[in-house]
């Protein structure tokens, strides 16, 4: 558990300022992919950590797009090549840090955890970029058994704020079908009432301060 007593208090105060304050799902930017992200924040030789790298098909991704990086692994999973396998043992900093699709797989406090240590890793004006299903799409969330916390766009707001982030911003990420641009224009007033969205994915960016 988070060793912060008040924590859970100050979540609910964040989370509801976060709803007030934050507009309806359907008004914050769509991008095709994260890569839009990643090229506007990149530089030539930057250090870069990828949390929950998976098979590590981000550091394919980042060179066939040019993007030549120092780039670092970490994961849990020990049958896949990593530099790192445990939070703690990270060492060095970073300029940009990402956690794409992961922390639907742990707990809150995981999450907490792992956002406080991406801040405390990044230089100063570094960059961490956070990716979760969009838990307003009515089905994605629930199509992977091994999904275990459902985290909102504005919960997420805030528990980068609560780690020190400044600058956040969100997004909605995913390609879509015109099908499915079709169906949100005619039932867009239906979805907005429900607070429901069509896009598949969040995405939020937030920076370390100096």
């Amino acid at each position: 558990m988070t060793n912060n007593e008040n924590f859970w208090s100050e979540l609910t105060r964040g989370r509801q300022h976060a709803v007030e304050t934050l507009p309806n799902i359907l008004q914050f930017p769509i991008i095709r992919d994260k890569m839009e992200l990643l090229r506007n924040m990149l530089k030539e030789g930057d250090r870069f950590l990828d949390m929950g790298a998976n098979d590590r098909l981000l550091e394919k991704q980042l060179k066939e797009a040019g993007l030549n990086v120092k780039y670092s692994s970490f994961d849990v999973d020990k049958n896949l090549k990593h530099d790192y396998y445990e939070l703690g043992d990270i060492k060095g900093s970073y300029e940009t840090i990402s956690s794409f699709e992961v922390i639907e797989h742990i707990s809150p406090d995981e999450i907490i955890e792992l956002f406080r240590k991406a801040h405390e890793l990044l230089v100063k004006d570094g960059w961490f970029i956070v990716s979760t299903p969009n838990v307003c799409h009515p089905v994605n969330l629930w199509t992977d058994c091994s999904h275990i916390t459902a985290v909102r766009h504005n919960v997420l707001y805030y528990l980068l704020q609560s780690a020190g982030f400044k600058d956040i911003e969100i997004y909605r990420g995913g390609k879509t079908k015109w099908k499915d641009r079709f169906w949100a224009f005619v039932y867009r007033p239906l979805l907005k009432l429900l607070r429901l969205d069509y896009i598949r994915h969040i995405i939020v960016v937030g920076r370390k301060a100096g």
